[in-house]
């Protein structure tokens, strides 16, 4: 009995001493940004694109088309040519967002009253890590607690736990910065080329999460079951891009949506963009790119029945 009073106030006494050094170092500021941000470089600040983002969102507003996935989602599908074409879109892609994290916004946000077809990019580089940079970023700057306490849940690591605190012990709820890329209906763009090629990326081995497996099938599943229509797509890629690493990919892609009836739209190696003048870097498109990926992915739309003429 008196150990289990001491382990009790032992937990009671490092879980105070655990929150207050937040309180600590998320109100001390050193050049306008609190403390807490020089401690770990997993910490984000809240503010720039997804802030903005998830500030304009409104999920009371039905959409026909909503983008998610990574930075190649927000930075390579903008939704204005969705818009110019007769189409409602908003972009719910954000940097190194994982399948474990689209998941979780989906459960939170998504449905078939607001959402008329859900187009899921997909980058195998975000299908190997474990989403800490994206869960870093979301946990902040999402609007409700609930999304990203599952967020922090999904990553199972104590790192998350320290985010998830941070959110909640971090008085400012406005945001910390500004990001002049950001261009409304959740598009982030870059306006410069790469202008020079770029040797073969020569590593052909992938390997594939087992968590974000899991919750790319769950994603899936989750679209089936709220009546979501769904496309899984992949953007151009410059003539670096390993094409074996790609098969790899594509084939993982393919077997995973293999009888669900969802198309795998897989732009990568097709012909129609300029490999110095419409990349930002080795696979970012910029804005000119994006314009023209957007495009081409409306017309396969359209001819795939995906989209209505309006």
């Amino acid at each position: 009995m008196r150990f289990l009073k001491y382990a009790l106030l032992f937990i009671a006494v490092s879980a105070a001493m655990y929150i207050g050094a937040f309180v600590v170092l998320s109100r001390v500021k050193v050049k306008g940004m609190p403390l807490i941000f020089r401690t770990a470089d997993y910490y984000k600040p809240r503010g720039g694109i997804s802030w903005h983002r998830f500030q304009e969102f409104d999920p009371a507003v039905r959409h026909d088309v909503i983008i998610m996935g990574s930075s190649h989602a927000h930075r390579g599908y903008d939704p204005h040519v969705f818009e110019a074409r007769g189409y409602s879109a908003f972009n719910l892609g954000s940097s190194s967002q994982s399948p474990m994290n689209s998941y979780y916004l989906i459960q939170a946000y998504l449905n078939s009253s607001n959402t008329g077809l859900l187009i899921m990019d997909v980058y195998d580089n975000n299908f190997i890590k474990d989403g800490l940079e994206s869960t870093s970023d979301l946990t902040q700057n999402v609007p409700g607690a609930a999304v990203a306490i599952r967020m922090a849940w999904g990553l199972r690591a104590l790192r998350a736990l320290n985010m998830l605190t941070l959110r909640f012990t971090n008085p400012n709820m406005g945001d910390y910065y500004e990001d002049l890329d950001y261009h409304g209906l959740g598009y982030a763009y870059n306006t410069d080329s790469v202008k020079k090629a770029e040797g073969i990326y020569n590593d052909t081995t992938i390997q594939i999460s087992p968590m974000q497996r899991r919750y790319f099938a769950q994603c899936v599943e989750l679209c089936r079951e709220r009546g979501i229509r769904m496309v899984v797509s992949s953007h151009y890629g410059r003539a670096a891009w390993n094409r074996t690493r790609h098969a790899k990919f594509a084939a993982f892609i393919d077997s995973t949506l293999a009888g669900t009836g969802i198309p795998y739209i897989d732009y990568t190696f097709e012909p129609g963009i300029d490999d110095l003048n419409n990349f930002a870097d080795l696979s970012h498109l910029n804005d000119a790119g994006a314009q023209i990926f957007t495009g081409h992915l409306v017309d396969s739309l359209g001819s795939l029945g995906y989209l209505r003429k309006p």
